[in-house]
């Protein structure tokens, strides 16, 4: 019994157990790969230590990387991770969520890029009384919201282009049903009207793509539109993978990079430090982010699914300057 209670970590003050006893628990049960049967352990009225994890996502390299941070901050805070991926699927995400709940997770994480009339599709998914934290968007009343500034991280770039001599700076976005792509917009437009300058529409495109990777088709109507017919001296691209591939199409058609067109990114992909030349990009601070997602999920578990004061939390992204600009 006192073995028990020493690998369950249970019986606080009552067991007592001298340290060399303890440890000796501890290495016999790992000699034998011994670990608790967590179901058993619920059935006895014990927490899972299990948070739900889902990502409906079109740019997985962000998503990855964010989710890789969340798995170290949770194991940090002594949790484990249930994950599951869908792509624009509401049957799979119910699917996860009544998996979650046979299992008894604690919380859940969405980890969603919405597009515009998606979270009306969602908002039913989910049962009054789960504890849930959304990236992005708080689509439920009772849920809690972590959001990273896009605006603001577009106002930077379109900022810094502006310090380094560019008068024309376009806005590239991959389609305009994303619901990010209203604060880009916003935050170029907030930059520009600071500056006293004209904010030309025309200069603010979106491809309308239905995929987050594009095709040469789309870089060669964005150069054309962007850089040959309105004369844009800089673009600020949707992400890096856009970037990267909009700063390879520009070379290719005799483009010279930063000195005829500066290309900024969003994201600060480990691929932004292998193009030539480096990109210059907006860091989410995916660390700041998942910290604050587990934080505010965890404050959610111990308060009984009560939802705390601060409900949403807004991350500020920075920009990291390289030579694309």
């Amino acid at each position: 019994m006192a073995a028990a209670h020493v690998l369950n970590g249970t019986g606080g003050s009552t067991v007592r157990v001298s340290e060399a006893t303890r440890r000796r628990v501890i290495e016999i049960a790992r000699r034998l790969h011994y670990r608790p049967n967590r179901i058993a352990q619920q059935l006895r009225g014990a927490r899972s230590q299990m948070l739900g994890v889902i990502f409906d996502t079109w740019n997985l390299p962000v998503m990855s990387a964010r989710l890789a941070a969340m798995e170290q901050e949770a194991s940090r805070r002594q949790y484990r991770l249930m994950i599951g991926q869908v792509r624009r699927d509401p049957a799979g995400i119910q699917e996860y969520l009544d998996d979650f709940q046979g299992r008894g997770v604690e919380g859940i994480i969405c980890l969603f890029d919405l597009m515009r009339g998606y979270d009306r599709q969602l908002r039913p998914l989910f049962r009054p009384g789960m504890r849930v934290v959304f990236y992005g968007k708080r689509i439920l009343d009772d849920a809690g919201c972590v959001r990273v500034d896009t605006g603001d991280g577009v106002r930077q770039a379109a900022s810094h282009l502006l310090d380094r001599g560019r008068t024309r700076p376009a806005l590239v976005m991959w389609n305009v049903a994303d619901e990010k792509s209203a604060l880009r917009r916003d935050g170029y437009r907030a930059e520009m009207t600071r500056r006293g300058l004209l904010v030309d529409r025309q200069l603010i495109w979106s491809a309308g793509s239905r995929s987050g990777t594009p095709s040469q088709k789309v870089l060669d109507r964005a150069i054309e539109t962007l850089v040959v017919q309105r004369r844009a001296d800089a673009l600020i691209a949707d992400d890096d993978v856009w970037a990267v591939r909009l700063i390879q199409r520009l070379k290719d058609r005799g483009y010279r990079v930063p000195d005829d067109v500066a290309v900024i990114g969003y994201d600060n992909l480990e691929l932004a430090t292998v193009i030539d030349p480096p990109l210059t990009t907006i860091d989410q601070d995916h660390q700041a982010c998942v910290r604050a997602m587990l934080g505010l999920l965890l404050e959610m578990v111990e308060a009984g699914g009560r939802l705390p004061e601060r409900r949403e939390i807004t991350i500020q992204p920075k920009l990291i300057v390289r030579k694309s600009t």
